[in-house]
């Protein structure tokens, strides 16, 4: 028995996935290597022996070993260690060679194999969206369009009555009044006025 050659049979034997009897083959191909040298050489166990392995029949048995051949798995090999072993020549196996440098492709078109990291894992990730600089030290993020209102900046100056003071009393405005009724009117059909000189702002005349 070889750990190499069941190892071998197990793991990396291009066995076509899409083949109805690749399970047979397998197990076919199990119970060679079980009986193969480290090289995968001289491998003869009858076929008894592998019925009893594989609990196949004996047609399935031969037909996969045919099978395994035409795939190019096993090779028939030298007879002579055979015969230094069995002595009857109407009771001696088959002799097999496993062909262990046929490996299954586990990479992709460029020999990477699939189950090794792909090098896109090793890279830093771009992030997604605008960058704020680029390799140079250049900053190109876009700037804030003011085109919305809510990403115009507040106005620093005074608007509205809030922002002014309040009446002083003495025009003819009364408390509540619009900043533009903060007048005195100077003939009395009121149709004549002027910024009260007092409380009304300086855009309406007033000296604040």
């Amino acid at each position: 028995m070889s750990i190499e050659a069941i190892n071998w049979a197990l793991n990396h034997a291009p066995i076509p996935a899409d083949r109805k009897d690749g399970s047979t083959l397998a197990i076919t191909l199990i119970a060679l290597a079980n009986h193969a040298g480290p090289d995968g050489r001289d491998a003869f166990p009858s076929v008894e022996r592998m019925m009893r392995y594989t609990r196949l029949s004996r047609r399935t048995v031969q037909r996969s070993l045919r099978s395994l051949e035409e795939l190019g798995l096993v090779r028939k090999g030298n007879t002579r260690v055979r015969d230094a072993h069995i002595e009857e020549a109407n009771s001696r196996p088959q002799v097999y060679n496993l062909v262990l440098s046929a490996r299954q492709s586990t990479g992709s078109e460029d020999g990477r194999q699939d189950d090794a990291p792909s090098t896109s894992e090793g890279r830093q990730q771009r992030p997604l969206g605008a960058s704020a600089s680029t390799g140079r030290g250049v900053n190109t993020t876009p700037e804030t369009s003011f085109n919305r209102p809510r990403n115009r900046p507040l106005s620093s100056a005074p608007a509205g009555p809030s922002t002014a003071q309040p009446e002083c009393g003495q025009c003819d405005a009364r408390p509540g009044d619009p900043i533009s009724a903060r007048v005195i009117w100077t003939d009395i059909d009121h149709t004549n006025s002027t910024p009260c000189p007092r409380c009304a702002p300086r855009r309406f005349g007033g000296t604040r």
